[in-house]
């Protein structure tokens, strides 16, 4: 038990010491550098010219010893939901944390399982259950951005009947906004700072969030900028759209609510059978992590337990 223990630490300490050198904690890093270079290069730009160059983030490949890890894809793949998820990390980061994550889920499966082998199936749980976490934060993040829409609409309408500009009425609507919208502002009145025009901008936000919301309300706003009409009405008109889109999705969440549960107590029916019977008997249910035949039925039984969560949640889900 103690050599199993020393171990643990040891795999521990050199996941940490990895970590952070990787990460390159404690040392001079090289990206404030490049961010000012590229900053400086954009002085004197043309007004517009920023492009590609709106989000300051660094696109940090994902290497060790010159040997790509991870596809540029999947790289730029992850920036953008970092950036969706609204977390200060790059994708090199990100790798590590998954990496180190499933580590540690090895650690702790060395000691708790009663069967070590299965400790390796530590390191793909802890490194994919990151990646599920990163995507219930995205879905947090963006529904609160969508909350927060019609409230900054009504704002910019009464701006802009005010006599503001667009500029200005987001300035003020960020001013009275909460997190985390107000701060998805700040970073595009940011960007038209930097030399950027208001639709590139727009169209960075639109990117950042990632929203079927924000994308009617971004497309609505640069159609306008290039046909004219009165952008106050319009985006009276897209809130008053939205305001019964939210309604409506409140009554389909009333009518499905006993399916879903429905769906959870089915689901967690064999779930809580199996937890019985090995507390009642655990010569008996051991048998299906032992025996061959019995691991195979288990295996069964969970992949039928999430295809029909699955379908359940398909069916309960519709989309307005």
């Amino acid at each position: 038990m103690i050599a199993l223990l020393t171990a643990c630490l040891l795999a521990g300490a050199t996941a940490t010491t990895f970590t952070l050198w990787a990460t390159g904690f404690g040392g001079v890093s090289a990206e404030a550098a490049n961010r000012l270079t590229r900053l400086k290069s954009m002085e004197g730009a043309p007004q517009g010219s920023a492009g590609g160059g709106l989000s300051l983030r660094k696109r940090a490949t994902v290497t060790f010893g010159g040997v790509n890890l991870v596809s540029a894809n999947l790289v730029q793949q992850w920036t953008v939901q970092l950036e969706r998820a609204g977390l200060a990390l790059n994708a090199r980061e990100y790798f590590i944390l998954r990496a180190t994550f499933g580590v540690v889920m090895v650690l702790i499966g060395l000691m708790t399982l009663p069967m070590p082998q299965l400790s390796v199936l530590g390191l793909p749980l802890g490194y994919f259950a990151v990646g599920f976490w990163l995507k219930r934060r995205i879905g947090s993040r963006t529904r609160k951005l969508e909350a927060q829409l019609v409230e900054m609409l009504q704002m910019l309408a009464s701006g802009l009947r005010a006599g503001f500009g667009l500029i200005q009425a987001l300035d003020s609507a960020s001013e009275q906004l909460p997190n985390p919208l107000a701060t998805e502002i700040r970073r595009t009145l940011r960007d038209t700072a930097m030399g950027a025009s208001v639709e590139q901008a727009l169209s960075a936000l639109n990117q950042r969030v990632g929203s079927s919301d924000f994308d009617i309300v971004i497309t609505a706003t640069l159609i306008q900028r290039s046909v004219g009409g009165n952008l106050a009405e319009i985006l009276d008109n897209v809130a008053h759209t939205m305001r019964e889109r939210e309604r409506i999705r409140g009554e389909i969440r009333t009518l499905t609510s006993q399916q879903r549960m429905t769906g959870y107590v089915i689901g967690g029916i064999p779930i809580g059978l199996g937890i019985i019977f090995m507390m009642i008997s655990p010569e008996f249910t051991g048998k299906l992590f032992t025996d061959p035949l019995g691991r195979m039925m288990l295996g069964g039984a969970i992949g039928m337990e999430i295809l029909g969560f699955a379908v359940i949640r398909k069916i309960v889900n519709i989309e307005v």
